[in-house]
């Protein structure tokens, strides 16, 4: 089963988020706004804070696909910024991939 990190690769989390989140995202994650809670292979925990508000992003390795949940609820249409910038700083932190 691949983990959380390697469902997170930038290209398929930009899309999950959309460019605007990404963007975002990316924002948030150098500006040190996220804390990793859990950190394991097939589950994440991280705490955003935005705006002088936390939220809460849960990311799981499920059946081969990534499982995200924020507690801002998200988009309609995708995952929201804080899942952005979670999946950013758990991509980056994550051991070394070798192919």
């Amino acid at each position: 089963m691949p983990s959380v990190a390697d469902l997170l690769e930038p290209l398929a989390l930009e899309r999950l988020t959309g460019g605007d989140e990404y963007g975002a995202g990316r924002a948030l994650a150098e500006s040190g706004a996220v804390k990793l809670v859990e950190f394991g292979p097939l589950r994440v925990l991280a705490d955003v804070v935005d705006r002088g508000r936390s939220a809460r992003v849960d990311l799981q390795s499920s059946d081969g696909s990534l499982d995200w949940r924020c507690s801002c609820r998200g988009l309609p249409a995708g995952a929201c910024r804080h899942v952005a910038a979670a999946g950013i700083v758990t991509w980056r932190r994550a051991p070394e991939r070798t192919a």
